[in-house]
């Protein structure tokens, strides 16, 4: 989840396992939530089912179809505030072993603003096994209502006029949400939909004002300046903004897309962003825009030393995008002390133009801290995945270290209550040792990082052995014995 200060941002990526026959059915659901002014705001969930990991059953001759039932329940304590259950069939298919793509339901939740706790169920209907995979979240929605607000971003696979309306409808059109943001090198268009609210209640005399859009890196928030757009609106209660973007030279990497409310001086009032991926190889580094960068009168003309240039740019790792870190891998093998000059001068320029010089001081400062603390005989702690969560996302607020748990591999289970923008986040690592130092990174519900539902089962294959799956495919906890307790400490770090 990702909260924004005026509006929430709940997109969750989880791939929901459950007991199939001999197949593990795989779910895909966002969340975006939006506020019609003198109403409720609302949630919609869309979630997108594999087709080929689902279970088909013959309902008339030469006729298949899944079924699945998604169970939906928003609580405060104890306190149900909405609620659903329901049946969704898959697109009737003749012929079972040529089963691709993907089937999509959307429903629609009307919430006042808080704090709740969703929780999904998901079962395949026709498994043989009934088990329901279960997954429970917490959302936030805080929609003002005096002051200007934009909804939560829908990436849109695609769109037309709405003829009748549908759970998929918007504003007139029939939006067909884009699940899964995740765009292949053949997906050249990023299509979004996003509301802006209350721009009336700033402007009382009418007029006009900014929306901007733009694509941002997802490791330094540095603005993609071929992604960077402005439109002029009427001011009013509600205003949509449904656009496409042309990403064929957006490189390989994470990013976020933002939308903003600007007042007419450029002043921000309001802004939300949504994450999304781009895999497009052979999109590289402009080298022209790099050999034009001058490292003259600045802190790193005094840098000379080549093992020493290696060596801080091989540290950046962290903070790189996809795009840099891919450069500066091949970078650091060549003699290039001038190229490597003007990369290091560029990457600190671009993200404290101010003083690039002191951002550098103060990160090499975290970098020697991670390399007492985190380093191995064979690598230096920046290297090591403990390392590279700490210089990325910053200090945690709690450590779980559990190096003697009975059952256990050696583990840490580090909590965010804020990170890249999302509430309440962890990371878990485990090592399989004692003596090395060096605990890789097993788990995390950060947006874009390692996620393994099954992380316990690994910790505790110490003493369940490393063939552990439990009675079934889906099991993602070990029995109740004594000390063990990595999924309390997750839930309730103390």
């Amino acid at each position: 989840m990702k909260k924004i200060v005026l509006s929430l941002l709940l997109l969750l990526s989880v791939c929901c396992n459950l007991p199939a026959q001999n197949k593990a059915i795989q779910s895909f659901m966002s969340y975006t939530t939006y506020y019609v002014p003198g109403e409720k705001p609302f949630i919609e969930n869309a979630m997108a089912f594999d087709c080929s990991t689902v279970v088909y059953r013959q309902f008339e001759p030469g006729k298949y179809k899944a079924s699945v039932e998604i169970q939906t329940i928003f609580k405060q304590g104890d306190k149900v505030c909405n609620y659903s259950k329901v049946a969704l069939d898959s697109p009737v298919v003749t012929d079972t072993t040529k089963i691709t793509g993907s089937f999509i339901d959307q429903q629609r939740f009307s919430l006042e603003n808080g704090e709740y706790t969703l929780e999904i169920s998901v079962m395949d209907l026709n498994s043989a096994n009934k088990t329901p995979f279960k997954s429970e979240q917490t959302v936030v929605i805080n929609f003002p209502t005096e002051y200007p607000a934009v909804s939560d971003i829908l990436l849109v696979d695609t769109y037309s006029k709405a003829k009748t309306a549908s759970s998929f409808t918007k504003n007139g059109y029939d939006l067909i949400p884009r699940v899964y943001a995740y765009y292949l090198k053949n997906n050249n268009t990023l299509t979004f939909y996003a509301e802006a609210y209350n721009s009336d209640k700033y402007y009382k005399d009418g007029g006009q004002y900014l929306l901007n859009y733009y694509i941002e890196s997802y490791e330094s928030s540095i603005k993609m300046k071929e992604f960077n757009f402005t439109k002029r609106v009427d001011v009013g209660r509600v205003n949509v903004l449904l656009n496409s973007i042309d990403i064929r030279t957006l490189p390989t990497g994470n990013y976020y897309l933002v939308v903003e409310m600007r007042d007419r001086s450029n002043k921000l009032l309001a802004s939300n962003s949504t994450f999304f991926q781009r895999y497009n190889p052979g999109c590289e580094i402009n080298v022209e825009d790099l050999a034009s960068v001058s490292v003259q009168n600045s802190f790193v003309n005094e840098i000379t030393n080549i093992d020493t240039l290696r060596e801080y740019i091989r540290c950046l790792n962290p903070r790189c995008s996809e795009i840099e870190r891919d450069y500066a891998n091949n970078l650091v093998l060549t003699n290039d002390v001038k190229t490597m000059q003007q990369f290091f001068h560029n990457f600190w320029a671009t993200r404290a133009p101010l003083n690039p010089k002191a951002a550098w001081d103060e990160y090499y400062a975290q970098v020697k801290r991670v390399n007492a603390s985190y380093s191995t005989r064979t690598k230096k702690g920046y290297m090591s995945d403990r390392g590279y969560v700490y210089l990325k996302y910053g200090t945690p607020d709690k450590i779980c270290e559990e190096p003697y748990e009975p059952g256990a591999f050696p583990y840490e289970i580090w909590h965010y209550y804020e990170v890249a923008n999302q509430r309440n986040k962890h990371f878990v690592f485990m090592s399989r040792d004692m003596v090395t130092n060096d605990y890789a990174l097993i788990h995390s519900d950060v947006v874009g990082e390692v996620n393994n539902y099954r992380w316990q089962l690994e910790i505790y294959s110490r003493f369940y052995g490393p063939d552990y799956t439990g009675d079934i495919i889906d099991q993602t906890t070990v029995p109740d014995a004594w000390g063990t307790h990595a999924g309390e400490l997750y839930n309730n770090p103390r």
